[in-house]
């Protein structure tokens, strides 16, 4: 009887925890990368997008680490003007879409899709959501959004299961 009640609790409990969750894991379309084993970014270059406007892929041989996370690069010159101010090329959410933190979901980035809006680079998930993000988003709105989205990251942090 102790058994079936303990079994009973612990199954109510797993399912409870897994309806907290579900908002979070049934948004995730792109899982973010591991970061201890892959470069930040999914190795595109963060000077890339200033300097070219648009991503490249860095190499191995042009690396930098900011925050716990290794940025690839495109030559030895990027990652001195990186190393200068690394808060100026760094992306603002390097694993999940600003747009989906701002609405309470974590959903990963894809490199590709980015906006430079004022100082900082934002990269999306997805190419129609960026681009409909972007149209209409005076300085106003976009500030709204990155406090929404920092603290829900802030909110994720806290959530961590090691």
């Amino acid at each position: 009887m102790f058994n079936r009640a303990l079994t009973s609790s612990m199954t109510t409990t797993a399912v409870a925890l897994a309806l907290a969750l579900s908002p979070l894991s049934a948004q995730s379309q792109r899982l973010p990368t591991d970061m201890s084993q892959d470069p930040a970014i999914e190795g595109y270059s963060p000077l890339s997008y200033f300097e070219v406007g648009r991503p490249e892929k860095g190499s191995s041989a042009y690396t930098s680490t900011y925050q716990g996370k290794e940025y690839w690069f495109t030559s030895a010159e990027q990652v001195a003007r990186f190393e200068a101010d690394p808060a100026a090329y760094a992306p603002a959410f390097p694993d999940h879409c600003p747009y989906n933190l701002s609405l309470g979901r974590a959903v990963a980035i894809d490199p590709r899709n980015f906006l430079i809006l004022g100082d900082h680079l934002l990269l999306f998930h997805d190419r129609e959501e960026m681009a409909s993000v972007g149209q209409g988003l005076d300085a106003e709105k976009a500030d709204r959004m990155l406090q929404r989205a920092r603290a829900t990251r802030t909110n994720l942090l806290q959530l961590r299961f090691d």
